[in-house]
């Protein structure tokens, strides 16, 4: 794989875990402007799902906590984080800020979601009838992540 693709791929597990001030008050209750880029289909989606989900925990899975890149001349240190901003969704649409980029997607009415930055990057994961959200994050580090739907 060549190095652009892992450093691109890399940006969620870096992103990922730095905190973000929320930048939507309430936005679980105001609506999202869909991106062309938001995955999953508007044709497919419920408002049963809508609110704000904030952060609970991260888990960093990568296998050995370090890759390298480059035919290792440029190892990758997965970091471990504490805290991440929180998911809103809007009438089915989901959306996640994450170090300047937008994920968006819509929710499935079997509560599956995923979440495209429009860069490549991507989170996918399933919301529970206990409006728990577990999602895990892929690139050339891992993370598993959980939200709770706080309204």
């Amino acid at each position: 794989m060549k190095l652009p693709v892992l450093v691109g791929l890399s940006l969620f597990a870096l992103a990922a875990c730095t905190p973000q001030p929320s930048s939507q008050a309430g936005a679980g209750t105001q609506p999202i402007a869909p991106a062309a880029y938001a995955a999953g289909s508007p044709s497919n989606t419920t408002t049963a799902f809508d609110g704000t989900y904030t952060f609970v925990s991260i888990q960093n899975v990568s296998k050995g906590n370090e890759l390298d890149v480059a035919g290792g001349n440029a190892p990758i240190t997965c970091q471990t984080y504490s805290n991440l901003s929180p998911v809103t969704v809007h009438n089915g649409l989901a959306q996640f800020q994450l170090l300047g980029y937008t994920f968006q997607g819509y929710v499935t009415p079997q509560g599956h979601l995923r979440m495209g930055s429009g860069y490549g990057h991507g989170i996918e994961g399933q919301i529970n009838n206990q409006g728990v959200f577990n999602a895990q994050g892929l690139g050339a580090c891992a993370y598993n992540a959980t939200w709770r739907r706080s309204s």
